[in-house]
């Protein structure tokens, strides 16, 4: 929209000329209608039409601004529906539209602008972008539309999408027969065309989003840049300086750039699930919960120890009630929140076939969304079954969806997510993949383990047993006996830890990296010694205690049945672990990290670590001489 904007505004007589010679090129592929009752221009069939009075009063004092802060706008309406470019254009009758509320704007910003302050001009300038953007252009079309039949979607002048069709004109009745002018048509309306903001605007526009929206649209965030490569220049000016015909702004948001969402494409359509201002508080609060930093971290990890340490209890630069890790926790929950608000109904699928109570009734009991920038919201009411969820969402419960230009704003009153439910995602990673996830190991034959991979040579998995014959050995009640081990392992891999001494505890040191400070489950998922047929293993005896370590080489305790304890043991003989399958162990109920490890700044990772022991050959070991670890899985933890 932009590109063909700025191809037709200009300024004085060799603007008007070069606006012309633009319009008839520009106009060349398209059919003008033009006969002898049009030989008018557009604005003299306004101007002489006394249903229209209203209307043209406003036009002739209304500015055609390029963005909403052109500085240059000096051509009105009424001249550019003078010149010889083609528009369609719908204009509302006398008395069908509050007239007074857009002339009492423009007296306001007329007032302003004689007062001289550069603030009052500003504000000046803000007004007559309103009455623009909100009103004149919102009527106006580029070229001459008349010979299109059927409803069919325009681009107004402000960059909206309206349907004209069968008598209406975005949802008001048309008043007669079009008029056919000079450079373009001209239909009476009964009633004004209605403005829909886009989501981003409607930021602005509704006050109860004012928090919010002071943090999006804070200059260091939201910046407008002169872009010198893509603008106009016209001649130097008394001081020197260029005076561009027309300028280009390039205009970024890194919160919304992080979104993945154009919420000010007037193109896309996304639904949008903004806070109010108590609700925007209400998810500070919960969401700062899993994202509390610590006031310190070791880090730079050399394959024994951290050898530095990262500070962030010193107060901030600009704020020295705030500390660096207050600081660090206040970006990332904001970011996290603000980059989440927005829904491509696209993934949806059938969406194209979708109406608007289609795509709303979807949005509000699916199971889960996925926003623009791949978090997944879950509905907390969702059945779980494998039929389509019936159950409302209730963040979205008695919400009524504002109708933007571009999609649909719920305002949330309350902010009723768990915030468990959608950033406290789980974490798993597979050590045979990467030996990556291996810190450290001591009293092992090989340091980062052995990767194992099962073939149809080696991998003995479940069977049913054979006699010499070669039929299957049965039970008393005809069951066949079963050999190998169950389950299925990931990749058909795993990472094997042998002991290298049996007089020596062996350690595995596995890195975790990314968590919250939250609670998580973890599971070990682990393979027998006898899966593989070349390692024997058949009369292995698995036992091992299991620690979380911080950084600070801290324990982080295991909840357990209500209490705390800094140390799990799990024990074959204990039936903790089965010889015969894929064995998938949680240990402990839950854990909780006191400190977020996420959101770091890159060159200072840390990370806490699951340290695994196997106690040497003796009394409490009685034949564990290996681990054989397929994956370490964190999941979140929410109370059930």
């Amino acid at each position: 929209m932009k590109k063909i904007f700025n191809s037709w505004i200009s300024f004085g007589a060799l603007g008007l000329a070069a606006l012309a010679l633009t319009a008839a090129c520009s106009d060349d592929h398209f059919e003008v209608k033009s006969d002898a009752a049009g030989n008018q221009t557009l604005w003299q069939n306004i101007d002489s039409n006394a249903q229209l009075s209203e209307f043209a009063s406003i036009l002739k004092r209304s500015k055609v601004m390029k963005e909403e802060n052109d500085r240059n706008a000096q051509l009105t309406v009424a001249q550019l529906l003078d010149q010889p470019q083609s528009f369609t254009m719908w204009a509302p009758l006398n008395g069908t539209f509050n007239a007074k509320y857009w002339e009492e704007l423009l007296d306001r910003a007329e007032a302003l602008r004689k007062t001289g302050t550069a603030e009052s001009i500003q504000k000046a300038r803000d007004l007559e972008y309103q009455v623009w953007n909100q009103f004149s252009s919102n009527h106006i079309a580029r070229f001459n539309h008349e010979g299109v039949t059927g409803v069919q979607e325009f681009k107004l002048l402000n960059g909206k999408n309206a349907k004209s069709g069968n008598g209406v004109f975005n949802s008001v009745a048309e008043e007669g027969t079009a008029v056919n002018a000079s450079n373009g048509s001209l239909h009476l309306l009964k009633g004004a065309s209605p403005f829909l903001y886009n989501i981003y605007d409607y930021l602005s526009h509704n006050a109860q989003f004012s928090a919010i929206n002071a943090y999006i649209k804070d200059p260091s965030i939201d910046v407008r840049k002169f872009n010198e490569q893509a603008s106009v220049p016209g001649a130097m000016n008394e001081y020197g300086k260029m005076v561009y015909i027309d300028s280009v702004y390039q205009h970024t948001n890194s919160l919304l750039d992080a979104s993945r969402a154009q919420v000010r494409n007037e193109d896309s359509t996304y639904v949008a699930l903004i806070p109010r201002d108590a609700a925007w508080k209400e998810a500070l609060e919960k969401v700062s919960k899993i994202y509390n930093y610590g006031t310190r971290y070791r880090y730079d990890w050399d394959g024994a120890n951290f050898t530095k340490e990262y500070r962030l209890d010193a107060s901030t630069f600009a704020d020295k009630s705030l500390t660096l890790a207050d600081s660090l926790r206040k970006r990332n929950v904001r970011l996290n929140i603000v980059s989440n608000l927005f829904f491509a109904p696209y993934r949806i699928k059938g969406y194209e076939s979708m109406d608007s109570a289609a795509l709303i009734h979807h949005f509000q009991y699916a199971d889960s969304l996925i926003s623009t920038a791949g978090t997944t919201f879950y509905n907390t009411a969702a059945t779980g079954s494998t039929t389509q969820n019936t159950n409302l969402n209730p963040t979205l419960a008695g919400l009524t969806p504002y109708r933007a230009s571009n999609g649909y704003v719920f305002e949330l009153e309350n902010y009723n997510f768990d915030p468990s439910y959608i950033w406290v995602e789980k974490i798993e990673f597979s050590p045979a993949v990467s030996s990556f996830y291996t810190l450290t190991t001591g009293n092992t034959t090989y340091g980062n383990g052995t990767t194992v991979n099962l073939t149809e040579f080696n991998y003995n998995r479940e069977r049913a047993e054979l006699d010499a014959n070669g039929d299957t050995v049965r039970t008393a009640d005809g069951k066949p006996v079963m050999i190998g081990v169950a389950g299925s392992v990931a990749n058909n891999s795993y990472q094997r830890y042998e002991m290298k001494s049996t007089r020596q505890n062996m350690t595995v040191d596995l890195r975790l990296d990314n968590v919250l400070s939250a609670a998580y489950q973890i599971e070990l998922v682990m393979v027998p010694t006898k899966i593989n047929k070349n390692d024997g293993g058949e009369d292995e005896k698995v036992v091992f205690n299991a620690e979380i370590i911080d950084d600070n080489k801290n324990n982080v305790p295991f909840t357990v049945g209500g209490a705390e304890t800094t140390r799990i043991t799990i024990d074959q003989k204990q039936g903790q672990f089965d010889p015969n399958k894929v064995n998938h162990i949680l240990l402990g109920d839950y854990i909780t990290f006191p400190k977020c490890y996420a959101g770091l700044p890159a060159d200072r990772k840390s990370f806490p670590m699951l340290r695994l022991t196997v106690p040497r050959i003796g009394g409490r070991n009685e034949n564990c001489q290996a681990l054989n670890i397929v994956k370490v899985i964190l999941k979140p933890y929410r109370g059930n």
